[in-house]
């Protein structure tokens, strides 16, 4: 315990937490007191609105009482009030240090880190909170939008959607949530309030639809995004977000046709050739006619990890196994935490009679899927992939 609190006292100094006091008497005062006293009258000043009080009676308490939980929580609140976001996380570090299984003590880190403009680090973090039980729903709501906001910034939008749809059952209508909406439906990989100038009309608007969605008839939402084709022709991504509604309702003549148009409207586009061969191959039974849009994909994106798997997957229904598996090991190799991708080269490694290898790939299952168990109904992504942050597309194309 003197270790511990040793050490916790060094990272209060290396962070500037332990300034000496400037408000008479406090310090006398605190020789006098004990911790509790300090705390009692440390959470009153917060009560009463004086913070640079607070402060102080904050870092002495912590200076005697290093261990002390709930005061690290407290500080890191107030500083991250005051946008003193380095400091802040110096707090919430040490209160993760004190509570490793806490899922609200994680997201405060990821957050404040989020804030820090260190989006890695804070996704991080917000994906470790998950594990834990949140027992502060509003901190959950908080993790759900700003974990989407940095999957929407590294390209994984349908995770994103799927955190998005959260907090909209929750009853959140927000303009900041129906704009995190619209960038995840067109494909824009930005943050919130930093696209590109001249957009946020259209993804605010985009946002709205997609997000209502759910109470609206097929002929309702139907109209509702012609309109806006209509409004906006040549906004790429629109079509996309159409085709993957008509999808979702198992409208596939007409997703195939939204996704063709995309193709028309943003040539370079593989995720909407892919969604087409994904239909063609997994719901048509038409493999032969899913190749050739599967290959154009991986020549257009071969850095995305769906490209190889769409690609891996129609070959294997081809029972070109040799050429399957290869795309497939790619695709696990750019998206190492995808149980589908490994279930799927898993199937493949079986077919080919690759014995060590399908029992390889077997264990790796089982890690992914204890990990999956792990996250307590923190919202878990129950199809979700994820690979590296550049790599993450279509959570799954075999389309709902």
């Amino acid at each position: 315990m003197k270790r511990v609190r040793l050490l916790l006292g060094l990272l209060m100094l290396a962070a500037g937490l332990l300034s000496p006091s400037s408000m008479p008497g406090i310090r006398e005062r605190a020789q006098e007191s004990d911790v509790r006293s300090l705390s009692r009258a440390a959470a009153e000043a917060k009560a009463a609105g004086e913070f640079e009080k607070a402060l102080e009676l904050y870092r002495l308490a912590l200076a005697q009482n290093p261990a002390w939980s709930e005061g690290w929580e407290s500080l890191g609140i107030l500083l991250a009030d005051r946008k003193e976001y380095v400091r802040a996380r110096a707090a919430f570090e040490n209160l993760v240090k004190l509570q490793p299984k806490s899922g609200d003590a994680w997201t405060l880190l990821g957050l404040c880190e989020f804030r820090m403009g260190q989006y890695d680090l804070a996704v991080g973090h917000l994906e470790e909170a998950r594990t834990f039980e949140i027992v502060d729903k509003t901190l959950l709501r908080l993790l759900y939008y700003y974990s989407a906001a940095v999957m929407i910034l590294h390209g994984d939008f349908d995770t994103a959607q799927i955190r998005l749809l959260l907090l909209a059952r929750e009853g959140v209508a927000s303009d900041e949530l129906m704009e995190a909406y619209g960038l995840a439906a067109l494909r824009v990989a930005s943050l919130p309030g930093q696209e590109p100038p001249g957009l946020r009309t259209v993804v605010l608007e985009v946002g709205r639809l997609v997000a209502n969605t759910r109470h609206l008839s097929v002929t309702e939402a139907t109209a509702g995004f012609e309109r806006l084709i209509a409004k906006y022709p040549s906004q790429p991504g629109l079509r996309y977000a159409y085709g993957e509604y008509l999808a979702s309702h198992a409208l596939y003549a007409e997703a195939c046709e939204a996704f063709r148009q995309e193709v028309n409207n943003s040539p370079q586009d593989a995720m909407a050739r892919l969604q087409i061969a994904t239909i063609q191959s997994q719901r048509r039974n038409r493999p032969t006619e899913a190749l050739p849009l599967a290959e154009e994909a991986v020549k257009l994106a071969p850095q995305l990890f769906a490209s190889h798997f769409v690609l891996g997957r129609i070959l294997l229904k081809l029972g070109e196994t040799d050429r399957a598996v290869k795309e497939l090991e790619t695709a696990t190799r750019q998206a190492p935490r995808s149980v589908m991708v490994h279930t799927t080269l898993l199937n493949a490694y079986n077919k080919a009679n690759r014995k060590d290898d399908a029992a390889r790939e077997q264990e790796i299952l089982k890690r992914l899927q204890r990990f999956e168990a792990s996250l307590k109904g923190q919202g878990s992504d129950a199809v979700s992939e994820t690979g590296p942050p550049a790599s993450k597309q279509a959570r799954d194309l075999d389309v709902q």
